[in-house]
């Protein structure tokens, strides 16, 4: 019986690659290391042959020869070497696959956060496990235990998703006067890994993403099951320092100056009243006991067990955590009061008094409502499936309680206190078909079917208050439903072709039980949305050396308010009810559009891409910009549109994995980015010219005309095997913001609007890190220090946004070092040592929106078994 030819098409090219194609068009798997072809180079060949001749002939000029492991499986060797080991898992390999390949082979800016590297720099608060990568920033990180992702100066409301086994959760929390939260939940100890893509993306999970996606993988099977094994179990036990039990609700925290001026030597008693005289103190006498660095006052645990079978596996995994109150470091900006010279005056004598520094909250305090407990499960199961196909199902719950700091407190009414608890509750159910048969090019098949269902329990001050018995409770129910379908085929017309195409669709709901005041809503909101999107994307490689991608998405969305809109009579769509009122109207809004992506790349040398890519992307308005409530609702005489990225990208990656003669590892990527978006919606001042709504008429939402940042990016990894360092940064260009409405002095500026939501998210003009780590004792003992350098946000002009602080040191630049060890008695016992802020830093976050300092020196000890 002759063997069975195949028609192929193999272009001239990097062995590596060509083998990688010849595995595709015959059908076979291959293995070998990378080091073993690199550099070698064949000529192009096409015709009729049968896969054993074809892979000898690509082989004939080399010194290496294919071994036969099974049916259609052979591994690449040396033709010098003497026996032949037989692997148990054959794998592809012409790239490298590894976490940190890909922030340096992708054409595009990509970074993947491994469950090494939050282990590593795990933090107090669960946004501190972004710290450290090149362009995110974590808004609002040191409140509530969520995320709230800013990737270059994009954040929040859909602009970067956090999506979780392919599920979104995002929720958007009102945060007063100073703006919102869109928060998403996940306990570290659950995370497999994370991939971080920056600027739009062609996939089913990137619809709407102007900003970029943060991809969240949870714990499988091979995470916690070792190689070789059937069945794997991990416990992990954290002490947490530099925390304490938050105080009773009501407690005080920080500086209080109720006036800036105090009276003595009265001539008349009623000059003299308690109001006018200084008080005996301007801060709690309580909440300055900080405690010792090992004295671990908090704690994490989490538990991870999976199980293999014949039909697929099992994961079930359990974390709890309890973070106290923390305490803010002691060197840096801290606030200092300045007491004038007293001033004889005609009846009374007059002394001044002032504060200075980046907060109210004074060095080595407890900061208030920094404290949260969590409780997480997850399940999962992966089955395997006949004739290729897999069916995976996941259901991951979160709960936790916390303290909610809302930035009112001190912006607007100088005082803080430990407020009452909130609660969410986050349920996350997905199920993911697969289906992928080796002998059909035309088939690589993605379904994915998920349902997110967010409750939260919010406790606020009321309107112009923080006395505990004004608190605002309410109940948020977020609902939402999403789907989507994907497939990828590939053809050889000349060299290799990838097309992918599918279709999405998500389904959101959201109610409270808050009742209606006199038009407006204390902040909740009640309304559906529902969106669609279909892309198609091509990937081709005609040559060697080039690659070209181009795809298409079109996206099409409607929504409806369920509260009435905040009408006044003498508005024209007001109808009259007969009560001195309007009869009820309800927004409704819907569009749709295109947006392309094309991007080029170019191999010019040996492990070295150069690229260029242009990414439209729209954003359609989400169901909180869509829906009436404090403190802010959409305007009939207001259009409310989709927002138009455009991002483009210029980049040049290096990637060698055995670099020089000692095999190192070395990474280098360099990135220029222009980031531009019209019709930027955001809150804003009503202009002059526009109708006043009813109830409280503080804010607009609009369109405004554009957002700009411009900027370039840096990676850098030089791994020794035993000692390792990484470089990154970005640096912004150009911010501009740029906006025609009344009190609005310029048309561009760097800093943002008054009243505006982009102010909290514009970020510094520069940020980087740099890591240095060694591997010691064989690679038992790992020690290592990060450096996080970040620079000044632009100050906002007093004349148009005064918040009662020096806005040069609100705004300050800051430096951090953190230290971690970790040390491995065997395969199954390691002890992690963390001491983050070593220099004990006192500092705001880059986007703090409360205004709230973050913690200082805090160590942490962990141990961690696997068997």
């Amino acid at each position: 019986m002759q063997p069975q030819t195949v028609e192929f098409r193999l272009p001239a090219g990097q062995l590596g690659d060509v083998l990688n194609m010849y595995s595709r068009q015959a059908r076979v798997t291959l293995s070998f290391e990378e080091q073993l072809v690199a550099g070698i180079m064949v000529p192009a060949i096409s015709g009729q042959f049968d896969s054993q001749t074809m892979l000898l002939t690509l082989l004939s000029h080399t010194n290496l020869q294919a071994i036969p492991v099974g049916v259609g499986a052979w591994i690449i060797q040396p033709k010098s070497t003497e026996g032949v080991v037989t692997l148990d898992t054959i794998q592809v390999e012409t790239h490298s696959d590894s976490a940190k390949a890909k922030t340096y082979q992708s054409s595009a800016s990509v970074n993947v956060v491994t469950k090494e590297n939050i282990e590593r720099f795990r933090g107090t608060s669960v946004g501190d496990i972004f710290q450290g990568v090149a362009g995110v920033l974590v808004s609002e990180n040191r409140n509530s235990g969520g995320l709230d992702i800013n990737i270059r100066g994009m954040q929040g409301q859909g602009r970067v998703p956090v999506v979780i086994d392919g599920s979104r959760q995002e929720t958007t929390v009102y945060r007063g006067y100073s703006g919102v939260s869109s928060r998403s939940y996940i306990d570290p100890d659950l995370i497999g890994n994370m991939q971080i893509n920056k600027g739009p993306t062609m996939s089913a999970s990137g619809t709407g993403a102007t900003g970029g996606i943060v991809n969240v993988k949870t714990l499988r099977a091979e995470d916690i099951v070792a190689e070789g094994k059937l069945s794997g179990y991990r416990v992990r036990l954290s002490g947490i320092g530099n925390s304490t039990e938050a105080p009773e609700p009501g407690t005080y925290a920080g500086y209080y100056l109720p006036r800036n001026a105090y009276r003595s030597d009265c001539r008349f008693p009623e000059y003299c009243e308690e109001r006018y005289l200084m008080p005996e103190r301007f801060a709690p006498e309580e909440g300055i006991d900080r405690p010792s660095l090992f004295d671990f006052s908090s704690y994490a645990m989490s538990l991870a067990g999976a199980q293999r079978f014949d039909w697929g596996d099992v994961l079930m995994a359990y974390a709890h955590r309890k973070q106290g109150n923390y305490y803010a470091g002691t060197n840096g900006p801290v606030p200092v009061l300045h007491y004038g010279e007293p001033q004889k005056l005609a009846w009374y004598t007059e002394t001044e008094v002032s504060m200075e520094g980046a907060s109210r909250f004074r060095a080595g305090e407890r900061i208030p409502n920094t404290n949260f407990e969590s409780t997480s499960w997850l399940l999962s199961t992966t089955l395997a499936l006949p004739h290729d196909q897999s069916l995976e199902l996941s259901y991951i719950r979160y709960d936790s309680q916390y303290g909610e700091m809302m930035p009112s407190q001190i912006r607007s009414f100088g005082q803080a206190r430990q407020w009452l608890d909130s609660e969410v509750l986050n349920q996350t159910y997905t199920i993911s078909y697969g289906w992928q048969p080796v002998e059909l090019d035309g088939i690589d098949l993605e379904a994915n079917l998920w349902h997110t269902d967010t409750v939260t329990d919010l406790n606020t001050p009321g309107v112009g208050s923080i006395e505990l018995e004004s608190n605002t409770a309410r109940t948020d129910a977020y609902q939402r439903w999403g789907a989507d379908v994907s497939n990828t085929m590939r053809f050889y017309p000349k060299g290799e072709l990838k097309w992918s195409y599918g279709l999405t669709g998500q389904w959101e709901d959201m109610d409270t039980d808050t009742p209606a005041d006199s038009g407006f809503y204390a902040g909740a909101r009640s309304g559906w949305r529902d969106e669609y999107s279909a892309f198609t994307n091509v990937i081709w490689q005609p040559w060697q050396a080039w690659t070209f991608e181009a795809g298409l998405r079109y996206t099409r969305f409607k929504s409806k308010d369920n509260n009435p809109l905040p009408l006044s009579t003498n508005d024209p769509a007001c109808v009259s009810d007969g009560n001195d009122g309007c009869q009820a109207v309800f927004y409704r809004n819907e569009h749709s559009g295109g947006a392309p992506m094309f991007t080029a790349t170019w191999e010019f040398a040996k492990y070295t891409q150069l690229y260029v890519r242009h990414a439209k992307a729209l954003r359609m308005p989400s169901l909180f910009e869509n829906t009436s409530g404090w403190s802010v609702s959409p305007a009939l005489d207001i259009p409310v549109k989709p927002e138009r990225a455009l991002n483009r990208e210029l980049g040049i990656n290096y990637f060698n994995e055995a670099a020089f003669k000692w095999g190192h590892q070395v990474g280098a990527k360099l990135a220029v980015f222009n980031n531009h978006v019209d019709d930027y919606l955001t809150r804003t001042q009503p202009n002059a010219w526009e109708q006043t709504q009813g109830g409280l008429d503080f804010f607009r939402l609009r369109n405004i005309d554009s957002l700009t940042l411009n900027g370039v990016e840096m990676n850098l990894s030089y791994d020794a095997s035993t000692w390792l360092v990484e470089l990154n940064g970005t640096h912004y260009s150009k911010i501009e913001v740029c906006n025609v409405g009344s009190y609005v002095r310029y048309y561009c500026n760097d800093w943002g609007l008054a009243q505006s939501y982009i102010n909290n998210m514009i970020p510094p003009n520069w940020h980087a890190s740099v890591h240095f780590g060694l591997r010691l004792m064989e690679k038992k003992l790992e020690v290592g220090l990060r450096g996080t350098l970040m620079g000044k946000r632009n100050s906002i002009p007093r004349y148009n946004a005064p918040t009662g602080f020096n806005e040069p040191v609100l705004w300050h630049s800051y430096r951090l070092i953190d230290f971690y060890s970790r040390y491995k008695f065997n395969d199954m016992v390691a002890v992690d040592l963390t001491i983050d802020n070593i220099t004990d830093r006192y500092y705001l976050d880059a986007l703090s929106l409360g205004l709230v300092p973050a913690p200082g020196r805090t160590a942490k000890l962990s141990l961690t078994l696997e068997f």
